[in-house]
Parts: structure tokens; sequence; C-alpha cells
């Protein structure tokens, strides 16, 4: 295949193109009770109608108490343009039992196509103004949450976090708490600091840069933390 390739270049001037790089990419270490149980990178890019497209892979380790095993899947979602505003999203497990969620979002509803151990449901929502779909074990969209926040009002903000596993709205609290230095090892970084409520799923807070970008998500009744894999402290 690569001769082939290299002798129509030859001859016909065509050139395949590589990949674009994306127009950000950023990598997250899960800590569980203290140990690294994972990694979450995430990247986005433009598609060819201008709509943002954000990818991440997950690498989990998970228990039920008795063993172990390696979890792998991927998400993917597409927004209108810039916006915060989602257009779809999909969640596939690359391992295991090969599960899969479909999410779009279509006047003013959202439709969730769920596919577990071989059975297939569909269930609906309606799509509310600053919503946000967000997975449990899914942590990079606190960058939608914190675009969605709005600073001149202040204060606790609700939102509406649709949850694929469960194929409903859930409402999500969060108040901007202060700005203070994250003090990372090698030096400090600007934050801003937010608690998170989701109702009947659990408490915690996230931080951010000054860029709107996640920086740590402290999830204490789980022993959960998640950082930015470039402020972990090399050990």
């Amino acid at each position: 295949m690569t001769i082939l390739l290299l002798w129509l270049s030859i001859l016909t001037g065509f050139h395949p193109q590589a990949e674009p790089a994306p127009l950000y990419s950023q990598t997250y270490a899960i800590f569980i009770h203290g140990s690294l149980a994972g990694t979450e990178t995430v990247s986005e890019r433009m598609d060819k109608d201008g709509n943002r497209v954000c990818s991440s892979q997950h690498e989990m380790l998970v228990t039920d108490g008795l063993e172990i095993k390696r979890m792998v899947f991927e998400t993917n979602t597409v927004f209108v343009k810039d916006t915060t505003v989602p257009v779809s999203y999909s969640y596939k497990y690359l391992s295991g039992s090969r599960d899969y969620c479909d999410v779009t979002v279509k006047g003013g509803k959202i439709v969730r196509i769920l596919s577990r151990a071989g059975n297939i449901s569909e269930t609906s929502a309606v799509m509310q103004p600053g919503t946000v779909i967000m997975d449990v074990n899914v942590f990079h969209p606190y960058d939608v949450v914190a675009r969605l926040y709005d600073f001149k009002k202040r204060g606790r903000q609700v939102f509406s976090n649709f949850i694929p596993v469960i194929g409903s709205n859930v409402p999500l609290a969060v108040t901007w708490l202060e700005d203070s230095k994250l003090d990372y090892g090698k030096g400090t970084i600007p934050v801003r600091n937010f608690r998170v409520e989701s109702v009947g799923v659990r408490v915690g807070n996230f931080s951010m840069d000054m860029n709107g970008r996640l920086v740590r998500v402290i999830m204490r009744e789980q022993d959960l933390e998640v950082v930015r894999k470039d402020l972990v402290p090399e050990r």
C-alpha cells in the first residue's frame, strides 16, 4: 500500500494529507484512594462545517472488590460552532462488553440510544437552555461548565446535566468560591475554584486555569482526584 501511494504521488502529484494538529489537547491523571487509576486525554478540532469536535480517550483500572479490570473507552462531542451547545455525543467501550451510547440533539429534544450487553434501549428528554452532556466517568466537560458560569451574577447557578448512562437531566449546581494559586511542586498556577453539586450523584470541587480549561477535580466522598498530568509531581 505504501509503495502504491508513493507511485500515485509521483505520477499524479497526489500527496496524502496528514491529520491536522488539534486546536487544543490535554491529558489528565486520575487518582482513586491516592493511587494512579487511569488517564483521560482530550483534544479539540473543527469539522468541515465549522463545528467544534471534542474527542477523548480514557483508560481506567476499576474494581468490584474481588478483581481489578481495565476499562478503555472513548467519547466524542460535537458543538455548534465555537459555542457550548451540543449537537451530538457518543460513548464507546473499547474493552470488555463493547457497549456504546449515542446522543443526538434536535428540535429541542435529546435522544439517547444505549447498547448494554447486547440490549438496545432508547429514551429522550427536553433540551433545556444551558444543558451540559457529561457522563459520570468523564471530566473534561467541566470546560463547558466553566464557560456557562456567569461571573457577573456570581453565586450558586444551576444548569442541566444530561447524564447519558442514566438517560435524564440532573440539576448541576455550580458556585464560584475564589481565585487562588495552585502549588504543584514545580511552581504555582493561577486557578478559579468552584464547588459543584450533582443532585443524587456526587459533590466536589473543580479548578480551572485563567483560560477556562480544567486543572483539577476533587470528589472527597469517592476519594477521587483528577489533575492535569503535567502538574503531577514526578515519583
